[in-house]
Protein backbone atom coordinates (compact mmCIF):
# COMPACT_ATOMS: atom_id res chain seq x y z
CA UNK A 1 0.00 0.00 0.00
CA UNK A 2 1.21 3.62 -0.94
CA UNK A 3 1.98 6.13 1.79
CA UNK A 4 1.19 9.42 2.15
CA UNK A 5 4.14 12.01 3.24
CA UNK A 6 6.77 11.68 5.13
CA UNK A 7 7.27 9.38 8.08
CA UNK A 8 9.38 9.82 10.94
CA UNK A 9 10.79 7.35 13.40
CA UNK A 10 7.82 5.99 15.37
CA UNK A 11 7.96 5.37 18.99
CA UNK A 12 6.03 2.48 20.93
CA UNK A 13 5.77 3.88 24.27
CA UNK A 14 4.63 1.03 26.91
CA UNK A 15 2.60 2.85 29.59
CA UNK A 16 3.57 1.10 33.04
CA UNK A 17 0.86 2.15 35.34
CA UNK A 18 0.33 0.94 39.16
CA UNK A 19 4.39 0.95 39.67
CA UNK A 20 4.11 2.91 42.72
CA UNK A 21 6.25 1.23 45.01
CA UNK A 22 7.63 -1.37 43.05
CA UNK A 23 10.65 -3.40 45.04
CA UNK A 24 13.98 -4.17 43.71
CA UNK A 25 12.82 -7.30 41.84
CA UNK A 26 9.89 -5.78 40.33
CA UNK A 27 12.66 -3.00 39.19
CA UNK A 28 15.00 -5.76 37.82
CA UNK A 29 11.78 -7.89 36.14
CA UNK A 30 11.11 -4.50 33.85
CA UNK A 31 14.76 -3.90 33.21
CA UNK A 32 15.34 -7.44 32.34
CA UNK A 33 12.32 -6.96 30.04
CA UNK A 34 13.43 -3.80 28.56
CA UNK A 35 16.57 -5.54 27.75
CA UNK A 36 14.46 -8.41 25.90
CA UNK A 37 12.32 -5.78 24.00
CA UNK A 38 15.83 -4.51 22.25
CA UNK A 39 16.04 -8.09 21.07
CA UNK A 40 12.92 -8.04 19.50
CA UNK A 41 13.09 -7.74 15.18
CA UNK A 42 11.85 -3.93 13.98
CA UNK A 43 12.99 -2.64 17.62
CA UNK A 44 15.69 -0.10 17.06
CA UNK A 45 16.37 0.77 20.45
CA UNK A 46 14.47 0.62 24.19
CA UNK A 47 16.29 3.01 26.25
CA UNK A 48 13.73 2.69 29.29
CA UNK A 49 11.49 -0.34 29.78
CA UNK A 50 8.79 1.98 28.75
CA UNK A 51 9.66 3.50 25.55
CA UNK A 52 10.93 1.54 22.36
CA UNK A 53 11.52 2.86 18.94
CA UNK A 54 10.86 0.91 15.64
CA UNK A 55 11.39 1.27 12.08
CA UNK A 56 8.99 4.01 10.83
CA UNK A 57 9.04 2.65 7.21
CA UNK A 58 7.85 -0.59 8.18
CA UNK A 59 4.80 -2.12 6.52
CA UNK A 60 1.59 -3.05 8.62
CA UNK A 61 2.25 -7.05 8.93
CA UNK A 62 6.08 -5.71 10.63
CA UNK A 63 4.55 -3.29 12.78
CA UNK A 64 1.74 -5.73 14.51
CA UNK A 65 4.74 -8.19 14.46
CA UNK A 66 6.66 -6.40 16.71
CA UNK A 67 4.04 -4.47 19.09
CA UNK A 68 3.12 -8.67 19.47
CA UNK A 69 6.31 -9.42 20.63
CA UNK A 70 7.04 -6.56 22.56
CA UNK A 71 3.00 -7.36 24.33
CA UNK A 72 4.45 -11.13 24.96
CA UNK A 73 7.67 -9.95 27.00
CA UNK A 74 5.71 -7.36 28.89
CA UNK A 75 2.74 -10.06 29.54
CA UNK A 76 4.82 -12.36 30.93
CA UNK A 77 5.83 -9.92 33.73
CA UNK A 78 2.41 -11.29 35.30
CA UNK A 79 1.45 -9.13 38.18
CA UNK A 80 4.04 -6.29 37.14
CA UNK A 81 2.96 -6.33 33.92
CA UNK A 82 1.76 -2.64 33.02
CA UNK A 83 -1.83 -1.98 33.88
CA UNK A 84 -2.51 -0.01 30.23
CA UNK A 85 0.41 -0.29 27.22
CA UNK A 86 0.76 2.81 25.22
CA UNK A 87 2.00 2.99 21.65
CA UNK A 88 2.93 6.30 20.73
CA UNK A 89 4.52 7.50 17.77
CA UNK A 90 6.50 10.53 17.69
CA UNK A 91 8.18 12.92 14.74
CA UNK A 92 11.32 14.42 14.90
CA UNK A 93 11.04 18.05 15.85
CA UNK A 94 7.92 18.24 16.91
CA UNK A 95 7.43 18.24 20.91
CA UNK A 96 3.56 16.88 20.46
CA UNK A 97 2.97 13.20 20.06
CA UNK A 98 0.68 12.81 16.98
CA UNK A 99 -0.09 9.17 16.52
CA UNK A 100 -0.53 6.98 19.43
CA UNK A 101 -2.35 3.29 20.18
CA UNK A 102 -3.27 2.72 23.44
CA UNK A 103 -5.66 -0.27 24.98
CA UNK A 104 -6.35 -0.87 29.00
CA UNK A 105 -6.60 -4.45 27.76
CA UNK A 106 -4.00 -6.42 26.38
CA UNK A 107 -4.29 -10.01 27.86
CA UNK A 108 -6.05 -11.32 25.05
CA UNK A 109 -3.85 -11.61 21.72
CA UNK A 110 -6.07 -12.10 19.31
CA UNK A 111 -7.99 -8.92 20.08
CA UNK A 112 -5.19 -6.86 20.68
CA UNK A 113 -3.45 -7.80 17.21
CA UNK A 114 -6.84 -6.92 15.60
CA UNK A 115 -6.60 -3.58 17.98
CA UNK A 116 -3.15 -2.49 16.81
CA UNK A 117 -3.68 -3.62 12.97
CA UNK A 118 -6.40 -1.33 12.56
CA UNK A 119 -3.94 0.98 13.80
CA UNK A 120 -1.13 -0.01 11.81
CA UNK A 121 -3.18 -0.52 8.78
CA UNK A 122 -4.03 3.28 8.52
CA UNK A 123 -0.57 4.05 8.85
CA UNK A 124 0.16 1.97 5.92
CA UNK A 125 -2.65 3.51 4.30
CA UNK A 126 -0.41 7.34 4.62
CA UNK A 127 -2.44 8.71 7.27
CA UNK A 128 0.54 10.32 9.63
CA UNK A 129 -1.24 11.12 12.20
CA UNK A 130 -3.53 8.14 13.72
CA UNK A 131 -4.73 8.02 17.08
CA UNK A 132 -6.68 4.45 18.51
CA UNK A 133 -7.55 4.67 21.91
CA UNK A 134 -9.26 1.95 22.85
CA UNK A 135 -10.73 1.90 26.18
CA UNK A 136 -11.85 -1.38 26.91
CA UNK A 137 -13.20 -5.02 26.02
CA UNK A 138 -16.63 -3.80 24.56
CA UNK A 139 -15.38 -2.14 22.04
CA UNK A 140 -15.61 1.42 23.57
CA UNK A 141 -12.83 3.90 22.14
CA UNK A 142 -11.67 7.00 19.65
CA UNK A 143 -9.98 6.08 16.10
CA UNK A 144 -8.74 9.81 15.09
CA UNK A 145 -6.83 10.41 11.62
CA UNK A 146 -5.35 13.40 10.36
CA UNK A 147 -5.47 13.79 6.49
CA UNK A 148 -3.69 16.76 5.90
CA UNK A 149 -3.25 20.27 5.69
CA UNK A 150 -5.65 23.16 3.75
CA UNK A 151 -4.05 23.32 -0.11
CA UNK A 152 -2.19 20.18 0.08
CA UNK A 153 -3.32 16.79 -1.40
CA UNK A 154 -5.03 14.05 0.67
CA UNK A 155 -7.83 11.87 1.90
CA UNK A 156 -11.03 13.83 1.87
CA UNK A 157 -13.11 13.60 5.11
CA UNK A 158 -15.15 11.09 3.18
CA UNK A 159 -12.18 9.26 2.41
CA UNK A 160 -10.55 9.55 5.97
CA UNK A 161 -14.22 7.63 7.15
CA UNK A 162 -14.11 5.13 4.49
CA UNK A 163 -10.42 3.98 5.49
CA UNK A 164 -11.43 4.15 9.33
CA UNK A 165 -14.55 1.97 7.96
CA UNK A 166 -12.25 -0.12 5.83
CA UNK A 167 -9.81 -0.61 8.90
CA UNK A 168 -12.12 -1.90 10.95
CA UNK A 169 -13.53 -4.56 8.87
CA UNK A 170 -16.89 -6.64 8.39
CA UNK A 171 -17.87 -6.88 11.84
CA UNK A 172 -18.78 -3.41 12.93
CA UNK A 173 -20.78 -4.24 15.89
CA UNK A 174 -17.59 -5.52 17.52
CA UNK A 175 -17.29 -1.54 18.23
CA UNK A 176 -20.55 -0.41 19.21
CA UNK A 177 -18.80 2.49 21.81
CA UNK A 178 -16.48 3.45 18.87
CA UNK A 179 -15.98 7.42 18.07
CA UNK A 180 -14.30 8.32 14.78
CA UNK A 181 -13.12 11.05 14.30
CA UNK A 182 -11.75 12.71 11.26
CA UNK A 183 -9.18 16.30 10.85
CA UNK A 184 -8.86 17.37 7.44
CA UNK A 185 -7.11 21.04 7.87
CA UNK A 186 -9.64 23.21 9.39
CA UNK A 187 -12.40 20.46 9.38
CA UNK A 188 -13.02 18.50 12.26
CA UNK A 189 -15.64 15.60 11.98
CA UNK A 190 -16.22 13.60 15.59
CA UNK A 191 -18.87 10.58 14.90
CA UNK A 192 -20.29 9.34 18.04
CA UNK A 193 -23.44 7.91 17.08
CA UNK A 194 -21.90 4.70 17.69
CA UNK A 195 -22.38 3.93 13.63
CA UNK A 196 -18.34 4.06 12.49
CA UNK A 197 -19.28 5.66 9.26
CA UNK A 198 -19.95 8.87 8.10
CA UNK A 199 -23.64 9.35 8.06
CA UNK A 200 -25.63 9.27 4.90
CA UNK A 201 -26.07 12.64 3.20
CA UNK A 202 -22.97 13.97 4.94
CA UNK A 203 -20.24 13.27 2.50
CA UNK A 204 -21.86 15.42 0.11
CA UNK A 205 -22.83 18.20 2.55
CA UNK A 206 -19.75 18.91 4.03
CA UNK A 207 -17.90 18.25 0.98
CA UNK A 208 -20.09 21.34 -0.46
CA UNK A 209 -20.39 23.45 2.28
CA UNK A 210 -16.54 23.50 3.09
CA UNK A 211 -15.44 24.05 -0.76
CA UNK A 212 -17.63 27.64 -0.31
CA UNK A 213 -14.71 29.74 0.11
CA UNK A 214 -16.40 32.05 2.56
CA UNK A 215 -16.59 28.62 5.08
CA UNK A 216 -12.95 28.17 5.42
CA UNK A 217 -13.75 26.19 9.17
CA UNK A 218 -16.24 23.50 10.20
CA UNK A 219 -16.79 21.39 12.87
CA UNK A 220 -19.44 18.50 13.23
CA UNK A 221 -20.31 16.58 15.69
CA UNK A 222 -23.28 13.48 15.46
CA UNK A 223 -24.25 11.80 18.80
CA UNK A 224 -27.19 8.96 18.27
CA UNK A 225 -29.81 11.32 18.78
CA UNK A 226 -28.33 15.05 17.54
CA UNK A 227 -26.12 16.45 14.99
CA UNK A 228 -24.43 19.70 15.31
CA UNK A 229 -22.79 21.72 12.50
CA UNK A 230 -20.70 24.71 13.58
CA UNK A 231 -19.00 26.64 10.47
CA UNK A 232 -16.75 29.55 10.92
CA UNK A 233 -15.41 32.56 8.77
CA UNK A 234 -14.38 35.98 8.75
CA UNK A 235 -16.85 38.23 8.33
CA UNK A 236 -20.51 37.80 9.08
CA UNK A 237 -22.94 35.99 6.70
CA UNK A 238 -25.40 37.59 4.05
CA UNK A 239 -28.77 36.64 3.58
CA UNK A 240 -27.60 35.13 0.18
CA UNK A 241 -24.82 33.08 1.84
CA UNK A 242 -27.32 31.85 4.65
CA UNK A 243 -29.70 30.93 1.33
CA UNK A 244 -26.63 29.15 -0.19
CA UNK A 245 -25.65 27.26 2.89
CA UNK A 246 -28.83 26.09 3.55
CA UNK A 247 -29.74 24.91 0.04
CA UNK A 248 -26.89 22.71 0.08
CA UNK A 249 -27.55 20.87 3.26
CA UNK A 250 -31.44 20.49 2.47
CA UNK A 251 -30.03 19.24 -1.52
CA UNK A 252 -28.31 16.74 0.63
CA UNK A 253 -31.26 15.68 2.76
CA UNK A 254 -29.30 16.43 6.04
CA UNK A 255 -31.47 18.89 7.58
CA UNK A 256 -33.52 17.33 10.15
CA UNK A 257 -35.33 18.33 13.46
CA UNK A 258 -32.47 16.58 15.32
CA UNK A 259 -29.96 18.87 13.69
CA UNK A 260 -28.66 22.66 14.08
CA UNK A 261 -26.19 24.34 12.11
CA UNK A 262 -24.82 27.57 13.44
CA UNK A 263 -22.23 30.08 12.26
CA UNK A 264 -19.70 32.81 14.06
CA UNK A 265 -17.02 34.83 12.95
CA UNK A 266 -13.39 33.43 13.44
CA UNK A 267 -12.21 35.00 17.47
CA UNK A 268 -15.69 36.32 17.95
CA UNK A 269 -18.09 33.87 20.33
CA UNK A 270 -20.43 36.71 20.50
CA UNK A 271 -20.76 36.50 16.88
CA UNK A 272 -22.91 32.48 16.67
CA UNK A 273 -25.82 33.31 15.07
CA UNK A 274 -28.15 29.79 14.64
CA UNK A 275 -28.64 29.23 11.08
CA UNK A 276 -31.34 26.32 11.22
CA UNK A 277 -32.41 24.23 14.25
CA UNK A 278 -32.15 24.67 17.77
CA UNK A 279 -29.93 27.09 19.28
CA UNK A 280 -26.32 25.29 20.48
Amino acid sequence: MRRIGRLSVIALVLGLAGCAGADDSDDRARYDAMLEIEKVPGVLVAPYERYVQIDPAAPEDEIVTTALAVREILDGLGSDRPNELDLIAVYPGDAYVTTEFTTRSYEDADRFERDVRIWAGLLDEGFTEVRYNVFDEAGDGVLNVHSGEPGEPGPTVNQAFDAMVAALGDDLMSFPGLQTEALVGDVLVTNRSGHPALPAGWDTALEEVTNLEYIPKANAQFESDTTALRLTGATGLTAEQTAEILGILGGAGVLQPSVSVSYAIRGDDDSLTTLFGAAP
